[in-house]
């Protein structure tokens, strides 16, 4: 499971973050001045001014240049700042070996040459670079420094690991080393070792947060999620206003799916600290599902209030407003969603609700506007009205609506796969199969491009000797769709193994929880084969859903004639 452990930490605030694209250039922190020549001064004013107009490529080759040219500390730690902030790992390793010869006295040099090391995977540099911290401070925290760079392959942490093994021989009691191995054997799935390790460092360091976290985690992903939360039960009597132990304790109990808990939990973290966007999101997302409508709606329109998670407030209020039927409230509050990740399920929500309400005209124009407004997602908003004419029994306009798209972005395999099966209901089989063999040249491997094609030819064609290698190849890929077994089932019935036929759509039939077309194929098999009573039930099962569905009434009149 790799970098579960890490990432899972990571969110929890563990990391002293030592690289991030997020921070203001303009924050690094500036060297001490000293006295340089002209050609230096000149050099790093223009880099500082290059920083304050958000330019720090530039301003890192200026310090970069000096760095080399004056062999300054400060000037050096600058220009390494400025390659954290870029996240240039390569230029920040070769200016932290150079910081190291500066200043071979200080801690913070060799700290920095390991994490660089460790993030260019030149691991015996790395230990190396360790051995020589621990030298300096021998209780050096090193927890965030390998959750912030460790390796992403299991290979490489077997390689770390047999590096490590050699640091280990000199500090056997270094709690923060005992870290490291348990979360490298940890994230290559050891996790009883994984344990055994945190348990050890723990013994040396009973009060190290990250440690605990570290602890926890790997009880709750090796499935011991009661264990994990009567461990940081008790580590939360020690530390009863640890935000991080708090939150993984939140987090533990939805993993043992006591969601009822952790909200309460997120409750009492609220009322504490108010103004925390973390844990008013948790809380709101829990009190959503858990529908206690009112408790949701306080943190969201709290977050509101803060300026965070806008989006996803508004998202989760319009969420809310349409569970409890107050249309204009829904309609509201998806206006407020103009980007984010939440924009496009916005914008369907939306478009829906006018559609249902008889405003079609209003419904388009929203999304006219939003392609405007979104030139990037303008081919995906046509999708998205594509399909939402073609669920409203608008089938005319939105064919007409994806030929306009298709001339807009001739390339975009979305719109041309929406135009073949539109084809193909419209009888046009010409047009069905010209768009098809174009999707499978652009994207031969593509399983829901076979099964359609497949699926076609053996439902309203001769050709089923054609269909068949589709079928089989799209099967191979994904052998648990139950489109793609429904289609299998349904060439076994056109070749006349009825049988055969019948196992494969009994199966697609229940992995797809009872979809009205393959029940509507499993009936005529059933009726085919002589189990019409069989089949009466599944029309009657499918009937008890949907009760007025005209393809199934029409299916069972024309097979009850």
């Amino acid at each position: 499971m790799p970098s579960l452990l890490s990432r899972y930490l990571t969110t929890l605030g563990m990391l002293t973050v030592i690289t991030s694209s997020q921070v203001s250039a303009n924050s690094i922190a500036k060297p001490t001045t000293t006295l340089f020549g002209y050609n230096t001064l000149y050099s790093l004013l223009l880099a500082e001014m290059a920083l304050a107009r958000n330019q720090a490529p530039i301003a890192l080759n200026e310090y970069q240049q000096q760095a080399v040219s004056t062999q300054d500390a400060g000037i050096t730690e600058r220009a390494l700042q400025i390659a954290n902030y870029l996240q240039d790992s390569k230029t920040a390793l070769s200016l932290a070996e150079q910081w190291v010869k500066i200043a071979p006295e200080n801690s913070k040099t060799f700290y920095q040459l390991a994490y660089y090391s460790l993030k260019q995977q030149q691991y015996v540099a790395a230990i190396q670079a360790i051995d020589k911290l621990l030298i300096l401070e021998p209780e050096a925290e090193l927890e965030a420094l390998f959750l912030g760079a460790l390796p992403a392959n299991a290979d490489g942490r077997k390689l770390l690991l047999a590096e490590l093994a050699n640091l280990e021989k000199n500090y056997p009691d270094n709690s923060h080393l005992l870290f490291v191995h348990g979360l490298l054997v940890g994230e290559n799935g050891d996790y009883p070792l994984a344990l055994r390790y945190m348990e050890q460092a723990r013994v040396k360091n009973p009060h190290s947060i990250p440690i605990i976290l570290l602890e926890a985690r790997i009880l709750t992903v090796s499935k011991q999620e009661k264990k994990a939360i009567t461990f940081l039960e008790a580590a939360l009597i020690d530390n009863p206003k640890s935000q991080q132990l708090n939150l993984h304790y939140v987090r533990a109990l939805i993993a043992a799916k006591d969601y009822q808990a952790a909200e309460k939990k997120l409750s009492q973290l609220i009322a504490i600290a108010p103004n925390n966007p973390e844990t008013q999101l948790m809380h709101a997302l829990l009190a959503y599902d858990n529908k206690h409508d009112e408790a949701a709606i306080a943190s969201l329109n709290r977050l509101i209030a803060l300026q965070s998670n806008e989006e996803e407030a508004y998202y989760y209020l319009a969420m809310i407003a349409k569970r409890q039927d107050k249309l204009a409230d829904t309609e509201k509050y998806l206006s407020q969603i103009n980007e984010g990740d939440r924009f496009l399920s916005a914008q369907i929500e939306l478009a829906t609700l006018r559609i249902k309400s008889d405003r079609l005209s209003q419904a388009r124009q929203q999304l006219t506007e939003s392609r405007q407004q979104h030139p990037e997602l303008a081919s995906t908003l046509y999708a998205v009205e594509i399909e939402l004419l073609n669920n409203n029994k608008l089938e005319e306009t939105a064919y007409l609506l994806v030929l306009e798209a298709i001339k807009q972005f001739p390339n975009d395999n979305l719109l041309l796969f929406s135009r073949a099966l539109m084809a193909d209901k419209r009888q046009e089989l010409a047009q069905f199969e010209l768009d098809m063999r174009e999707l499978l040249r652009r994207d031969p491997n593509n399983p829901s491009y076979m099964n359609a094609f497949g699926y076609t030819l053996a439902d309203k064609t001769d050709r089923l000797a054609e269909a068949e290698p589709y079928l089989r190849r799209a099967f191979k890929l994904k052998p648990n769709d139950p489109a793609i077994i429904d289609s299998i089932g349904w060439l076994l019935y056109k070749q006349g193994h009825l049988f055969e036929a019948l196992t494969y759509i009994k199966q697609a039939y229940r992995a797809s929880n009872n979809d009205e077309e393959i029940g509507l194929h499993l009936a005529e098999i059933m009726w085919v084969s002589g189990y019409k009573a069989d089949a009466k039930k599944i029309w009657q099962q499918l009937l008890s859903k949907k009760p007025n569905s005209e393809p199934v009434l029409k299916h069972r009149a024309l097979w009850e004639k």
